[in-house]
């Protein structure tokens, strides 16, 4: 059901001014007449001068009632909302417009509020994650270094163990101090800026890869995969590993999403900045006319905000048919040590690396409900057209390279 068009209000103030002037001309024209018929000598003036008055009145009063409904009103209410907005009060939103110049500009009002609280969000979003990095790195440094003679205590200690007891002891805690070692080795990653050479790197073989690297090592043994890549993706300039450890995190959330069982969609496709805008998610194995339209969310319009964007980008997208992320959880997925795991099974870094990692990539990251039903994240990577070029001009051919996918 469409909903009806709103008035302008150029066009409403003519209108409701046209007829006003017209019926109070015939009202007018009207009393010159009948008053010239009814009433003769001193007090017929008199009368007429009153009702012409009073018609005068009436008009007056009706064109401030338009004025103050049309006009007046909704820019006290929008003085209103601005006032409160500019008093801290991000929550306020303008109402909606009764005529098309007002709507258009409680739309842009509250999308300026919206801007200004995902701009806030992001300025804490930033500091917070730096004071983590700084803190990591510190802590990370004080515990690696008794961790690594914890570890070479209890390797002696296992050499001279005598009983099942002992052994079982042992073998706890080197159990436990290796679950340290990952945590501390995860907060390195996390923190510790290291020197990049970025190289050429085919996202397609990566993804493959994998998948490969998971399904030989049975992770993905009940799983349904299926992977949907656009052979025209170019190269991307970043470190391999990096990019692995990207989609083993991701892939490997997913399946823990899904208790080892369901379903698994891996989709990349090239595409242009500006289509981002008005997101169109469909796959190429999609009959033709199915479309999925989503309006852009707040982190992808800040990216596309945040500085001079490529032509063109690469969209991937990894969903499964698990149990999704929660609506409240969305913003605090990729936040380190956030995890919605049972306590001890995650450490909350995965996805916080990979966010990092996705950045440094120059790129961005979300989550959303998947098709599937379960969490689709979404990446996008940008593509240099100069590299590009150079690539293909080098080393690199496409026909090759499809030819490796297939």
């Amino acid at each position: 059901m469409t909903s009806r068009p709103l008035p302008s209000l150029r066009v409403e103030l003519l209108l409701n001014v046209a007829v006003l002037a017209a019926a109070a001309l015939v009202v007018a024209v009207a009393a010159v007449v009948l008053f010239f018929q009814l009433f003769e000598g001193q007090h017929g003036a008199l009368y007429l001068s009153l009702l012409i008055a009073a018609d005068v009145g009436i008009l007056v009063a009706f064109g401030a009632y338009l004025l103050r409904r049309l006009v007046l009103r909704p820019l006290a209410e929008t003085v209103v909302t601005a006032e409160a907005i500019a008093g801290g009060d991000l929550t306020r939103r303008m109402p909606p417009g009764r005529t098309r110049e007002f709507a258009a500009m409680s739309e842009s009002v509250n999308r300026m509020t919206e801007r200004l609280l995902s701009d806030q969000a992001q300025l804490i979003r930033v500091e917070k994650l730096a004071s983590v990095g700084r803190l990591a790195a510190g802590v990370a440094h004080e515990i690696g270094n008794p961790l690594g003679a914890i570890n070479g205590y209890v390797h002696l200690l296992g050499g001279g163990a005598r009983n099942d007891r002992d052994r079982d002891a042992i073998a706890g805690l080197e159990r436990e101090t290796s679950r340290i070692d990952r945590i501390v080795r995860g907060l390195l990653d996390y923190a510790r800026p290291r020197q990049r050479t970025p190289v050429a790197i085919d996202l397609n073989d990566t993804v493959q890869s994998v998948v490969s690297l998971l399904t030989n090592q049975g992770a993905l043994r009940r799983i349904a995969t299926h992977m949907d890549l656009d052979l025209s993706v170019p190269m991307l300039f970043g470190e391999r590993h990096d990019l692995e450890q990207v989609f083993v995190n991701l892939l490997l959330n997913a399946i823990d999403a899904m208790n080892g069982e369901g379903r698994l969609v891996v989709y990349s496709h090239r595409t242009r900045t500006s289509t981002l805008r008005n997101a169109d998610l469909r796959r190429n194995s999609d009959p033709v006319g199915i479309r999925v339209d989503r309006p852009p969310l707040t982190r992808v319009e800040a990216w596309l905000d945040g500085g001079t964007r490529p032509e063109e980008v690469v969209k991937v997208v990894i969903s499964d048919s698990g149990v999704g992320v929660p609506e409240a959880d969305v913003d605090r997925i990729f936040d380190p040590f956030f995890t919605t795991k049972e306590p001890g099974k995650g450490t909350g870094l995965g996805l916080a690396i990979v966010a990092r990692i996705v950045e440094n990539l120059q790129g961005v990251i979300w989550v959303e409900r998947s098709r599937e039903g379960g969490a689709a994240f979404h990446l996008i990577l940008p593509l240099h057209q100069e590299r590009e070029a150079s690539v293909r001009s080098g080393n690199v051919d496409v026909a090759e390279r499809q030819e490796r996918v297939s």
